[in-house]
């Protein structure tokens, strides 16, 4: 039976999600809260399982699937066919529910199934195949991951609406893969904000914290920020390095190798994975922002969260942040990958210049200002309202 026009759109969302650390959940949860917000949507998030802990408040959780399972497709299907709902919308990148080729290849053929049965969907794609570079990823047998990751894309497209968060991802799949224009669709990644911000009021911040904070051991990697960092030092003897995040899921046991290398070093300080209540604390003592990336299979929301806390970033000159700079108006000083001398200098610049500081803080904090996640979900609402309407 077809739904009311006057009634909610029920939207099951699909991502991992708090208090699981898993793949994505910082932004899945951000767009649940949006969702909730929002008086003209009824919304049921369909989370990974975890023992992590409670479950948040005010959220209606089903937490209907398990990392590296070969049963995913199955779990969300039988889900969807319980809930029936309007909208089913996947928050996912590659590697959001499998890390081992079987069961990643399996679960992403998830939303194509779903729209086999019946259902609208959806899919906000944070990755794109193309442009993973499988050296950094550390793949073995890349001839045979290349095949299946188009296979993977080619699903992916299958399945209905992407949306991707950035213009030349968007690009790269119409050409690639000859698929309608209106079919994928770009947006911006969106900050943490609820609303624009109207009054600029930056921290005092005079400790000289260097921020690095992500998932680690592929391509993002702390050793060249740490060959940096005792050049800073030298000039700046209370400098002090943060190193936010976790392993990634193909290097476990990176952070902590490091962490034992260099246990006796007060300058470098691991936090290991930061809940999202314990984020504002940890950007907040920060002085600037450093990614040292090596590649990127998609945007990035470190660089968001910094712009939201109004800090200067440092960021290695790969396509994607360059292309975030100019798209959205961020402010980065940017450095030769692979250059630690260039990242120190960088870095220093920053450190010693106030005035530098204060400059790329304001711009950063505009830029977040422009893109609250409420206005990014609004506009995904407003497709799925056209899209399900055309179906009855």
């Amino acid at each position: 039976m077809a739904r009311s026009s006057a009634s909610p759109m029920k939207i099951a969302l699909v991502t991992t999600f708090p208090p699981s650390s898993g793949d994505l959940n910082e932004y899945g949860f951000h767009l649940a809260s949006a969702l909730r917000s929002n008086p003209s949507v009824e919304a049921v998030i369909y989370a990974d399982q975890t023992a992590a802990g409670p479950e948040l408040e005010s959220f209606d959780v089903r937490r209907c699937w398990r990392f590296n399972s070969l049963l995913t497709a199955f779990y969300i299907l039988r889900r969807v066919w319980k809930d029936k709902p309007d909208c089913v919308w996947f928050n996912m990148g590659f590697s959001t529910f499998a890390n081992t080729p079987v069961a990643a290849f399996l679960s992403i053929l998830t939303p194509f199934l779903v729209k086999c049965s019946g259902y609208y969907t959806h899919i906000t794609l944070h990755t794109v195949f193309e442009r993973i570079n499988l050296e950094d990823a550390q793949v073995r047998f890349a001839g045979a991951y290349r095949m299946a990751g188009r296979a993977a894309t080619q699903a992916l497209l299958w399945s209905g609406d992407i949306t991707v968060l950035l213009p030349t991802f968007r690009q790269l799949l119409l050409d690639a893969y000859r698929v309608p224009a209106d079919q994928v669709q770009y947006r911006p990644h969106g900050t943490f904000v609820d609303s624009r911000i109207e009054a600029v009021v930056l921290p005092d911040r005079k400790q000289p914290v260097v921020l690095a904070f992500g998932y680690w051991g592929t391509y993002q990697r702390v050793e060249i920020l740490i060959a940096a960092m005792k050049e800073v030092l030298r000039e700046i003897p209370d400098a002090v390095l943060h190193v936010a995040g976790k392993d990634h899921p193909s290097t476990p046991g990176y952070l902590e190798g490091l962490r034992n290398q260099h246990r006796e070093n007060r300058a470098i300080q691991f936090l290991g994975y930061v809940p999202e209540e314990e984020v504002p604390a940890v950007f907040g003592r920060a002085r600037l922002v450093v990614l040292p990336y090596t590649s990127a299979a998609g945007t990035s929301g470190v660089v968001h969260q910094a712009c939201q806390h109004a800090l200067p970033i440092v960021a290695s000159d790969i396509e994607e942040f360059t292309e975030m700079a100019r798209e959205e108006g961020v402010a980065m000083a940017i450095y030769p990958r692979d250059d630690s001398q260039a990242l120190a200098a960088q870095m220093l610049r920053l450190l010693q210049s106030d005035e530098t500081c204060l400059r790329m803080s304001l711009q950063n904090l505009r830029a977040a200002s422009g893109t609250p996640m409420p206005g990014v979900v609004d506009s995904y609402l407003e497709l799925f309202r056209f899209r399900i309407g055309r179906q009855r």
